[in-house]
């Protein structure tokens, strides 16, 4: 299981319009519970010429990494001066997603903080290829958003459920971040149209939920819907319906040998989330076979 111990956050910072509002909450989180915060930039040789040095000339790389850490360190200043955050600055030159998860792994960060797009003009069709290598592949737990997602604070929270053995893997963590920031917690059930003689387990794990909320003070209300066609457009709705900041899911991989893709409804959440979506890397639990009927495990 995970549980909501931000003692470090990595934001990766390519100075896009997704970077800087994936700052915006990063720092939020930063502020409120005293974490330490790095800001890291990936020299991407391919494309930072270009970006940094305009109209286009032949450079080394060493210089490309001083421009990179100037403007780094001078947000760095900003942050400090509007917030009183300090912060310390990481200048990788490599592949933006290896040297993202290498950082964090290097520094055991608890949570990354990033945009879905970025770094590069080739994106892939619904997210950044590097947010989708990060998130597939990060050790921590990552915070994702698009450039819709406007910081608000979190006082309403999003947990979708689902019939998946792992998908109660994210409740703890739910509930801490929960009553970290004295939000509310929104469980959602979600049961497609095949899954009807799911329901009384669905029902249990529901009341689960809210009783381990109610046992750490975190107000929680439970919801469940049926035959449902499409989980991330019902979850999305349901988020803009309440007006939720936030979703918690699993990262949901669907391709455990690859390593790189993330299941199509983390996907399609991610994508279409009016508000930030912190995805958790499911731990296996195939050798014990668990399903949502068995227990409270995972939670």
């Amino acid at each position: 299981m995970r549980h909501f111990t931000p003692e470090k956050i990595l934001i990766p910072v390519d100075f896009s319009d997704t970077s800087m509002l994936a700052i915006k909450h990063g720092v939020f989180i930063a502020r409120f519970t005293k974490a330490e915060l790095f800001l890291l930039h990936v020299v991407n040789l391919h494309y930072e010429a270009q970006d940094l040095f305009l109209p286009y000339v032949q450079i080394d790389q060493s210089e490309i990494e001083n421009k990179a850490m100037m403007k780094l360190e001078s947000l760095a200043d900003e942050l400090q001066k509007e917030f009183g955050i300090s912060s310390t600055c990481i200048i990788r030159t490599g592949s933006p997603s290896f040297e993202i998860v290498s950082v964090a792994e290097e520094l055991n960060i608890s949570l990354i903080v990033m945009g879905t797009h970025g770094y590069a003009p080739l994106q892939e069709f619904i997210i950044g290829s590097v947010a989708l290598k990060v998130l597939t592949k990060s050790p921590c737990p990552t915070m994702a958003m698009n450039s819709e997602a406007d910081h608000k604070g979190y006082s309403k929270i999003v947990l979708p459920i689902d019939t998946s053995a792992h998908t109660r893997q994210k409740v703890n963590y739910a509930i801490e971040f929960a009553k970290q920031f004295n939000s509310a917690l929104f469980v959602l059930g979600l049961l497609g149209s095949d899954e009807t003689n799911e329901k009384p387990g669905m029902e249990l794990i529901l009341s689960q939920v809210k009783a381990l909320a109610q046992e750490a003070s975190v107000s929680c209300s439970i919801t469940l819907l049926e035959q449902v066609k499409n989980r991330a457009t019902a979850t999305v709705e349901f988020t803009k319906q309440h007006g939720a900041d936030l979703n918690i899911i699993m990262s949901d991989q669907d391709a455990e040998l690859t390593g790189f893709f993330l299941g199509p409804y983390a996907q399609q959440i991610i994508h279409s989330s009016p508000v930030p979506v912190v995805a958790i890397k499911p731990i296996d639990l195939s050798a014990n076979d668990l399903s949502i009927l068995s227990g409270t495990s995972g939670m």
